[in-house]
């Protein structure tokens, strides 16, 4: 794991401290053999298609990890970390057979091994997500354990894993931990004089913070005194311990709220504007992630800032990051090819100077500028004018990085119009796009100015770019209403359509490059985006959408084959379901060419996600089309009864399935109970209450109990005592069933006294 710190100061002077005896860690301030091995590993997982990756890949893992050369299961476990980005799906789907021998790595004898087995850990905590959570109470002790190790990369890294692993932990999973977690890595930051191991913990504790949430509430002070010594610091060599330290400040402000944080709120501002003054670029890149989250928490409190903060964040955001100089004349002999730097040179004659950390500065000074406009309401209309223009001068940045952020933070400068002139709140109505436009003439000039750039990126060449350009869209649709779509709504769809097609420059742009095209065992992350954008358009337009229907569906269904990746596979009948969801009758002639193939295909198919999209998509449409497809009902319930019988404990995925095959035989027998076999079927649906995962379908199950229940269906009457039990844990004060649902329980479980 060592080449992944090297550009952390803290841990190549630890490292030095220690007289590592790595033969791979010599040199740390130029590229060793390992660090130039682990970046390309990772170039390829990530770019090349995973069935000529992952499979020659985990057969030379598990080689190594069985040797009894310490080297090897060195090289084992790290490489398994390195390509967990780039193949995060089959990975995913071996967790069962790898995660045994990440354990028994994170316990070996020789420290470089645990070192890097704390790496695979916090790689796969940060990319196998929901899935690892499962093996939280193998890891949460494994890990507490390292953090007592002797060796100081290992302490570190086991840091890194928490950081990784606990911010995406739902309270109630880190609070039998949470207290015996803080105080060790309090204590850790008391005691070391390592910086590796003090950001480290810094960093853990923030992100215990996150995943605890109200809960971190008794610990705030405690911990808060301890990062405000650090954010005092002024040794130049300690900023990044200062930057970890405003960064956990942040954290536990967003976990614990305005009123909890508030006492904290000056100093850690005032830490924060100070760090703007240094030339230390890491510094200013935490002060500006720190005021994106202090926006968000303390809102309109944060305004007094605005006047100094947003002129200084527009000046970096202008700021030229590279620049072109003719270049030097290259010596015959020499290895000038091989320059590391952020140098490009064309045709020899000139070369552009990239700064490379100012990229990541200008990016937290966009992304904080998003979050001042989104939460500090009116106070930011007089910005506004000289945000919108930098923004735009952003979104057509050379750099992938900043194009992306700007697409990100864009659709947060309508916010303040419609606090402005909508009273904070713009009402529109769905499929109305003929009558009275509810935008003000201040918040239609930004939402068209927002929007054509936006649709102007999702023709982009890059695919983050392309999928925040998406997301964008959407969001200010959505917010805005279909008066706001209809002025792009040739170019809108067209660019959506092209995605699904696979015919948008990003696409196409890899076969201009020589590079891998579309291979169907791989999964283009932005596309989940493009698929949403079209569940989009839908809730806005409602059934005008249908006419698009014979273009689109083809092309999203082209994602449903068996041969593409499970990930598309979801994500396809995922838009299906909201397709329906939104058009409801409109589908109807679709019905038996595309949405019965899907969900028969969907509930047979081998993953659980692809199985529960299904289930809620079947559901959906016996909702909404009732009689015309009560004739598919035997074949949709025989599919549905084989997700009942997957064991729900195996993982939140395979419980959130069995959920919505419930909610789907609910929307069944509300629709048409004449056509469904209730005593086969109720005996089945009652074993699956109360759901486990997906509360938002609470309201379908319930609603379909009660009315069997008033109807006095006889199934209903013989299995009182089981409905009693299901009502009773519905409703006890530890239940997450809302509480209007409760109330209707509560009195339908008098009645059964």
């Amino acid at each position: 794991a060592g080449a992944l710190f090297e550009s952390n100061p803290a841990w190549k002077a630890d490292l030095e401290g220690e007289g590592n005896d790595d033969d791979d860690d010599d040199g740390l301030d130029s590229p060793t053999e390992t660090s130039m091995a682990q970046g390309t590993l990772d170039m390829i997982a990530c770019e090349v298609p995973k069935k000529f990756v992952w499979p020659a890949c985990l057969q030379r893992c598990m080689e190594r990890l069985a040797s009894s050369d310490p080297n090897a299961r060195k090289a084992g476990i790290a490489c398994l970390g390195v390509i967990a980005e780039g193949c995060t799906e089959p990975l995913t789907m071996a967790l069962p057979d790898v995660m045994p021998r990440v354990f028994a790595a994170a316990q070996d004898p020789a420290p470089q091994v645990r070192e890097c087995a704390c790496f695979c850990l916090g790689q796969i905590s940060e990319h196998c997500q929901p899935d690892i959570l499962h093996y939280s109470s193998q890891i949460l002790p494994i890990v507490f354990g390292l953090l007592d190790d002797n060796n100081v990369a290992v302490q570190a890294t086991s840091c890194y894993v928490l950081e990784m692993f606990c911010e995406r932990l739902e309270p109630e999973a880190v609070r039998p931990v949470l207290d015996s977690l803080v105080r060790k890595l309090a204590h850790m930051l008391e005691v070391s004089n390592k910086r590796s191991v003090q950001e480290m913990a810094v960093a853990a504790l923030a992100a215990t913070a996150v995943a605890a949430e109200e809960e971190f509430t008794p610990y705030v002070q405690g911990v808060a005194n301890l990062m405000t010594s650090l954010i005092q610091l002024q040794d130049p060599n300690l900023f990044s311990l200062r930057g970890r330290a405003l960064e956990c400040m942040g954290h536990m402000a967003i976990a614990v709220g305005r009123e909890t944080f508030r006492p904290y709120f000056a100093p850690t501002m005032q830490s924060a504007m100070e760090g703007l003054s240094t030339e230390s670029t890491d510094l200013q890149e935490f002060a500006y992630a720190v005021f994106a989250n202090l926006a968000k928490v303390m809102k309109e409190e944060f305004a007094p800032a605005l006047p100094d903060l947003v002129p200084h964040l527009i000046k970096i955001i202008e700021m030229d990051e590279g620049q072109i100089e003719e270049a030097p004349e290259s010596k015959e002999d020499g290895l000038a090819g091989l320059d590391d730097s952020d140098d490009e040179d064309e045709n020899g004659q000139y070369v552009l100077h990239v700064r490379t950390a100012l990229l990541e500065v200008k990016k937290g000074a966009i992304t904080a500028l998003g979050e001042m406009a989104a939460h500090t309401g009116t106070n930011f209309c007089p910005h506004l004018e000289g945000c919108m223009t930098v923004l735009q001068k952003a979104a057509g940045n050379w750099h992938p990085l900043i194009k992306a952020e700007a697409a990100d933070a864009l659709p947060s400068l309508i916010v303040p119009s419609i606090a402005a002139y909508h009273n904070g709140e713009l009402k529109w109505t769905k499929a109305d796009l003929t009558g009275a436009n509810p935008l003000s003439q201040h918040t239609a000039a930004l939402v068209q100015a927002v929007l054509t750039e936006e649709i102007a990126l999702m023709k982009d060449e890059d695919k983050t770019t392309v999928g925040k350009a998406c997301e964008a869209v959407q969001s200010v649709i959505e917010l805005c209403g279909p008066h706001a779509l209809v002025p792009v709504l040739n170019d809108a769809l067209s660019n959506a359509h092209d995605l699904l097609a696979k015919s948008a420059p990003c696409q196409t742009a890899d076969e201009l490059y020589g590079e891998y095209g579309d291979d169907d065992d791989d999964h283009d992350v932005f596309m989940q985006a493009a698929c949403d954008l079209v569940g989009g358009y839908c809730r806005v337009m409602g059934q005008h959408f249908a006419q698009y229907l014979p273009q689109f569906l083809p092309a999203i269904c082209e994602y449903a084959k068996p041969s593409r990746p499970a990930s598309d596979r979801s994500m396809a009948v995922g838009c299906l379901s909201e397709v329906a969801q939104e058009l409801e009758g409109a589908i109807s002639e679709h019905w038996q060419s595309v949405f019965l193939p899907a969900i028969l295909n969907g509930l047979a198919d081998e993953d659980v996600n692809v199985k529960r999209n299904s289930a809620f998509c079947a559901g959906i449409c016996s909702e909404n089309l009732k009689v015309q497809v009560v004739g598919d009902y035997p074949a949709m319930l025989q599919l549905l009864g084989q997700n009942f019988a997957l064991d729900a404990s195996a993982s939140e995925s395979t419980s959130a399935c069995v959920d919505n095959s419930a909610a789907a035989v609910a929307r069944m027998i509300m629709a048409s109970p004449e056509n469904v076999p209730i005593p086969q079927v109720f005996p089945v649906f009652l074993q699956a209450l109360p759901l486990k995962i997906d509360m938002t379908e609470n309201q379908t199950v319930y609603q379909c109990l009660l009315g069997l229940l008033q109807m006095n269906h006889p199934e209903a009457v013989s299995r009182k005592d089981e409905i009693k039990r299901i009502l009773t844990e519905a409703t006890h004060e530890s239940s997450k069933v809302d509480d209007e649902t409760k109330g209707k329980l509560l009195q339908a479980l008098q009645g059964l006294q």
